[in-house]
């Protein structure tokens, strides 16, 4: 998890487009976008998607982040 806070940080400093992948109905399922807000109390990250969508994922659900250049 401490990987992730530090790609999570690095992004959201530098703005940076982050691939997210996550757990959803039992698949695993990916978003693009930028990280908007991370909810430390609710456990959530809020992406704004490529196409302008916000999206929330709990950090739970998360398999993997990657910081795209």
């Amino acid at each position: 998890m401490e990987e992730f806070d530090q790609r999570i940080a690095y992004a959201i400093e530098y703005n940076l487009l982050v691939k997210v992948i996550f757990w959803s109905d039992s698949f695993t399922s990916d978003i693009t976008g930028r990280v908007h807000f991370v909810n430390s109390i609710n456990y959530q990250l809020r992406i704004e998607s490529e196409t302008g969508e916000f999206h929330r994922i709990s950090f739970k659900d998360v398999v993997g982040i990657a910081v795209l250049a």
